[in-house]
């Protein structure tokens, strides 16, 4: 669990980072938090700006898109521990790497969707801490899910779970608060590399979780006579 709630910690962090980012460099659009691209598209659309509308839809349709890919991978991986969760972490570094190198360039329609893409790849193929449910890409369900837990911890039900859940799930929540803030504050200063950081802690969290599959492997093994 603690293996786990490492790497949760750092995708969280980088979904945050990749949401100020998006958010402050790439026209006021949302990559990873659809909740706000919904809104924002009912703003909008309500007032007749269907241009301004319009530019938040990409960003939904790739996400869903990267949904649909990330559980198709993880449909026959149930014999193989993280298996899918490695194959769409390393696909998610590939892309950061090459926004890294070309994004500069690239328009805003571009960049955004391709960034809610790797986020719907890395939040679905990574989603427990042991039996705990969080998520990578937003972060409202991990503050409920933080809260419920502390209240119940303080009020004696289901000591050590409702601990659990409360420490882990909000550790995640200042994970992602902590990504945020980093994402925003090197967004406005070094605006030429500004998804390098964001590259190392995604591939951190690959290194991390290749180290878990690596064990859980070992651990299914039959004993040797």
């Amino acid at each position: 669990v603690s293996g786990r709630l490492t790497v949760a910690c750092l995708f969280t962090a980088a979904g945050g980072y990749m949401d100020a980012f998006s958010y402050l460099a790439h026209g006021h659009v949302f990559a990873n938090s659809q909740t706000g691209n919904f809104v924002f598209f009912a703003v909008f659309a309500s007032g007749g700006q269907w241009a301004q509308a319009g530019r938040h839809l990409p960003p939904i349709v790739a996400f869903a898109l990267g949904v649909a890919i990330a559980k198709l991978l993880d449909v026959h991986s149930s014999q193989h521990p993280f298996r899918a969760a490695l194959h769409c972490q390393a696909f998610e570094l590939a892309i950061l790497c090459v926004l890294v190198l070309v994004g500069a360039r690239m328009p805003n329609a571009s960049v955004v969707p391709i960034i809610s893409f790797v986020a719907a790849l890395q939040n679905t193929s990574f989603d427990k801490i042991g039996p705990l449910s969080f998520n990578s890409a937003m972060t409202t369900g991990n503050l409920r899910e933080a809260t419920s837990g502390l209240v119940l911890w303080i009020v004696g039900r289901e000591t050590a779970e409702n601990r659990r859940k409360a420490i882990s799930l909000g550790l995640v929540c200042c994970s992602f608060l902590v990504g945020a803030f980093f994402g925003a504050s090197y967004t406005r200063f070094h605006m030429e590399h500004v998804l390098v950081p964001c590259v190392a802690i995604v591939a951190a969290g690959f290194l991390l979780t290749w180290r878990l599959r690596r064990k859980a492997t070992v651990g299914m093994l039959p004993n040797m006579p």
